[in-house]
């Protein structure tokens, strides 16, 4: 065998000679570096770390040799999640590095040092997930002892320090330092109560430093101690040590971060114009996501994070709307690469903006048009397409912005209320005709890792707030190319649905970049909202905006928003109160679905209780009584979901098993069963809220029945194609992204012989089919009833959720909930059911000559033009509270336990514009729904609109009294006659009195 020794060429002599040197080298090495690592590492240092995290410390130092060859050495705990970087040198570009290794992490705790001869970089973090405090240990144990003997706390506060400091983590408590947890603890209780970014500052705590201290609730995840660090450089700070500790507290997290800055070498420190500027931007870096290339505004020309916001912005805006004339030259990458290649066009674009919106300029448009003339002068000496088109649309941008929060302190995010006019100056989007109804208003908004539209057609508009997440900077820029065509189709499929209800319909779409928070994207932008749409009671007259928001509307604005994907209970109770806090008129009729004092969607199935009821009529066209007949129907969403979760419910509990549910997907997985899922275990994953992958495959019967997730490639195949391959009698679309089923994929619906896998299509989710498949698969004879028409149910009881919040306090309305609960859910049967027999009348009348979602458009369009034309009839008349036939429509449309017990309320409380597009849309939609279409727009042609709906709905009253007389009456054909007069009475009486007979 050949010795290990001869092999390397060392041999037993040389390697005890070898080890002596190694040793000895390392002796003479840590004589030098311990003595001078005590003295100049600061002497907080000793006090966060441990006697064996500072020898290993300097273990590091000397073994990797970072004071002498400059090389820098990462500690890593075993379990991966603490992780100290010691670099050579003190400057922040190290500590910037180390935190972009960990910008993907989320960071618990933050020991940050340089040394104080800036030789050496020493940082330490502590990331997710930590183990939650022993509150029994040793540990706590003796802190809560520390504390006591401090005497720095009232008594009566101990119990709830001793709260807080069980939500740190274990290293804050086997470190514990009880200044600074009683200073934290301080300041916990002046940030809780608020979504603000507190920053505080104390000159002299040690001599020559100044401690900067920032607090909030909530802090972002990733990056925020990157964000706080490159202000205060780009500030000209030096920041000698920092901390940041998170704590987990009750309802949200509670983040503080402390700078100690050097005085004499931090020029903002000495100047109150430059404190006040670093204040304010530190003020707003919860709601700003840095590292954006635009920075180097801020980093060569001296620009604010709120200046580098409004750019971003602007070139968002650009690259959302440029993409309609060239996909590929108008990239985000073009746009962005354009503004930095013209600073001083940017600059001037900049002054333009600011000049327009100054609050505190008597000249504003004097100086702006100036800056546009310097703009022009400059881009006239610019041949480049792009760079042109870019700088016209930010323009364009600028000068149709009504409305911005810009120069409100304390905002959440940037918000644009914008004069749709623009859009007859930018070129047309991909997936919008120009047929198409222009908006009545938008509004655009940017903030940290999201931009969003809120996009309505009507001046009073409620509709969904989604949030579209994205997993990549790829996926995030695939979603933005649709982003405002998404928002306006779906805007727009509201407008279509909203035909029964006062508001007109809208649409919010927040779309998160790969890094977004959730919670932070949702409370930014309602708040950014409520910037520019609050009116305070102390407004002058003539004055519709807060003070600081320059306002070139000149009107109020009523906007209602409701929860949709992503939006989850607390999110919906954090906007009804900060909507209250903010000073919005009706705060319990800004949001729906309140979790207590609203109609919880969810809980009572509103929306499906319509998608049933079309479902059942859908049937009976089929020649299928599901009451006695069997039938199949497949879902998308799952069990969990809204929608499809509900109708499962209803449809087992309604039709038994007649009701064959074949099909089921949601974004995890899929089950088939060819002879029907188990109603037992779909009750069951209904009732624990599960998806539909922990569907129990012993449950399954038929052949080629499976369940899959799609944690593998057959499981992604079969989730994305069961909606299309399950055949079945009736098809409820009632999850999934718009336009899944689309021009190019739609022939994937038919089975090998040609026919499509489905007779008929319910549209439980909006605009899963695009325009150009519903034509195809109506073609190939698939009955397919819109979600303008099948799912409308959910707006019109969010509607009249509204309306109990604009009436009713929460206490009052909580003491009849459930029978106006009970008397909503009866009137959404009945007009879902209206609608439903008036489409297939008329389908049947013409001979099927029209598809079925040709005839809801004809419908909405009919339903919504006549309702604005006795909208503007009614703003010319009477009060609708001194007019007693439209006081008495009124009080029909409400449900009869408000109208009985709170009639006065209703008109004294509802705005009287609310109460004019009440009685408008109830009773234009009654009308229609009864007499088909055509008939009232004929009428209206020859004779007011107006005077017609008064003298039909007196005859109504009129042709139920002869109704009555002929039910107790003794003539023949008795039931025959009741029919004619019920079905035809009403008419013939209203054209009688109008001479038309």
């Amino acid at each position: 065998m050949t010795d290990a020794s001869s092999v390397s060429g060392v041999t037993g002599g040389e390697t005890g000679d070898i080890a002596q040197l190694v040793t000895q080298g390392l002796t003479e090495r840590a004589r030098s570096i311990v003595p001078w690592f005590q003295q100049n590492m600061p002497h907080y240092y000793f006090r966060t770390h441990d006697t064996a995290e500072q020898i290993r410390h300097i273990q590091g130092l000397i073994s990797a040799d970072i004071t002498t060859d400059r090389h820098a050495l990462a500690l890593k705990s075993p379990c991966g999640t603490k992780v100290t970087y010691i670099s050579p040198g003190g400057e922040p570009a190290k500590l910037m590095a180390a935190l972009d290794e960990l910008a993907e992490d989320t960071i618990l705790n933050a020991r940050m040092y340089a040394s104080k001869d800036d030789l050496l970089r020493l940082d330490t973090f502590i990331m997710s997930p930590q183990q939650t405090v022993d509150r029994h240990g040793a540990a706590f144990a003796a802190a809560m002892e520390e504390l006591r003997k401090a005497d720095l706390l009232p008594q009566d506060e101990i119990p709830a320090f001793e709260e807080f400091l069980a939500t740190a983590t274990g290293d804050c408590v086997d470190k514990f330092e009880v200044d600074r947890a009683v200073r934290h603890f301080q300041v916990y209780k002046d940030v809780s109560d608020g979504d603000r970014v507190l920053v505080y500052r104390e000159d002299e705590v040690y001599s020559g430093e100044t401690r900067i201290m920032v607090a909030m609730t909530s802090p972002p995840k990733r990056g925020i101690i990157q964000e706080m660090v490159r202000l205060m450089v780009r500030c000209g700070c030096k920041v000698e040590r920092a901390y940041g500790d998170i704590y987990d507290t009750p309802v949200e997290p509670f983040g503080i971060f402390s700078f100690y800055l050097t005085a004499c070498d931090s020029a903002p420190l000495h100047h109150k114009a430059s404190w006040e500027a670093l204040e304010s931007q530190l003020s707003r870096v919860k709601w700003y996501a840095g590292g954006h290339v635009l920075e180097w505004f801020a980093d060569q020309r001296g620009w604010s994070i709120s200046q580098v916001m409004f750019l971003h912005a602007a070139t968002e805006f650009a690259h959302q709307f440029l993409l309609g004339k060239d996909l590929y030259a108008y990239t985000a990458h073009n746009i962005i690469h354009s503004v930095l290649a013209h600073p001083d066009a940017a600059q001037q674009l900049l002054d333009c903006f600011e000049a327009r919106f100054n609050p505190n300029d008597e000249e504003r448009l004097a100086h702006c048009d100036a800056r546009l003339t310097d703009l022009h002068a400059y881009l006239s000496g610019v041949s480049d397409e792009v760079v042109q088109d870019t700088f016209r649309v930010m323009e364009l941008f600028i000068m149709h912005t009504l409305r911005t929060n810009y120069y409100l302190p304390n905002r959440f995010a940037l918000s644009f209320r914008m004069d749709p006019d623009i859009l007859d100056h930018l070129p047309p989007l991909r997936g919008v005709a120009e047929s198409d109804d222009k908006p009545y208003g938008f509004f655009f908004f940017h903030g940290a890792h999201f931009q969003g539209f809120h996009v309505r057609y009507r001046e009073m508009a409620r509709g969904g707030v989604r949030v579209v997440t994205t997993r990549s900077q790829e996926n995030f820029e695939l979603e933005s190319n649709r982003l405002f065509a998404e928002v306006t189709a779906l805007a727009r499929s509201q407008q279509h649905k909203n035909k029964d209800i006062p508001e007109g319909g809208s649409k919010a779409v927040l779309l998160l970049g790969p890094r977004g928070d959730i919670d932070l994207a949702v409370k930014a932008a309602v708040d950014a909202m409520l910037d520019i749409i609050v009116m305070p009671g102390d407004t002058g007259e003539g004055s519709f905006t807060l003070p600081g928001v320059v306002d070139y509307l000149k009107r109020g604005e009523i906007i209602y928003l409701g929860p949709d994907e992503h939006i989850s209970p607390s999110h919906i109770e954090w906007i009804v109160a900060r909507a209250r806090k903010r000073g919005f008129r009706w705060p319990a009729a800004f949001m729906s679905s309140k979790p207590s004092s609203g109609i919880n969607h969810k809980e009572y199935g509103v929306t499906s209780i319509g998608v049933i009821v079309f479902a059942e009529e859908m049937l009976g066209v089929l020649g299928i009584d599901p009451h006695r007949d069997s039938f199949r129907v497949k879902f998308t969403g799952g069990p969990r979901g809204d929608v499809a979760g509900n109708a499962m419910l209803l449809l087992m509990d309604q039709y038994g098993e007649n009701a064959r549910i074949v099909g089921v997907t949601d974004g995890h997985g899929a089950a088939f069963d060819p002879t029907g899922l188990d109603h037992g275990e779909l009750r069951r994953l209904i009732a624990e809220n599960r998806g539909i992958r922990e569907f129990d495959p012993a449950k399954l019967k038929g052949g080629k029945a499976a369940v899959a997730g799609t944690d593998t490639p057959e499981g992604v195949r079969m989730r994305d194609s069961l909606h299309n391959t399950a055949e079945a009698d009736i098809f409820i679309p009632s999850g999934g992204r718009p336009d899944t089923i689309n021009d190019a994929n739609w022939n994937e619906f038919l089975l090998p012989d040609g026919r499509p896998s489905a007779k008929a299509i319910v549209e439980g989710a909006n605009i899963f089919l695009s325009p150009g498949a519903r034509a195809h698969l109506q073609d190939h004879g698939v009955l397919i009833m819109h979600g303008a028409s099948a799912n409308k149910t959910g707006v019109i009881c969010s509607s009249y959720e509204i309306l109990a919040g604009l009436t009713l306090s929460e206490e009052e309305f909580l003491a009849i909930k459930e029978e106006y609960v009970q008397q909503v859910l009866d009137i959404l049967r009945l007009r879902a059911r209206s609608e439903a027999r008036m489409m297939l009348r008329e389908y049947k009348r013409c001979g099927a000559c029209k598809p079925l979602t040709a005839l809801t458009m004809e419908l909405s369009k009919e339903i919504n033009t006549i309702a604005d034309q006795l909208a503007a009839g009614l703003r010319m008349g009477r009060t609708i509270h001194a007019d007693p036939e439209l006081r008495k429509l009124v009080l029909e449309y409400c449900p009869a336990v408000l109208s009985q017990k709170y009639a006065d309320r209703i008109f004294s409380r509802i705005p009287e514009g609310h109460l004019q597009a009440m009685v408008a849309a109830y009773a234009a939609s009654r009308i229609v729904y009864a007499e088909g279409l055509g008939w009232l727009p004929r009428i209206s042609e020859i004779r007011d609109v107006g005077e017609a709906v008064q003298l039909y709905l007196q005859q109504e009253r009129r042709m139920y009294e002869h109704i009555q007389h002929l039910d107790h009456a003794a003539v023949q054909d008795r039931e025959e006659l009741r029919d004619i007069v019920a079905q035809a009475g009403c008419r013939y009486m209203t054209e009688r009195l109008l001479g038309l007979h």
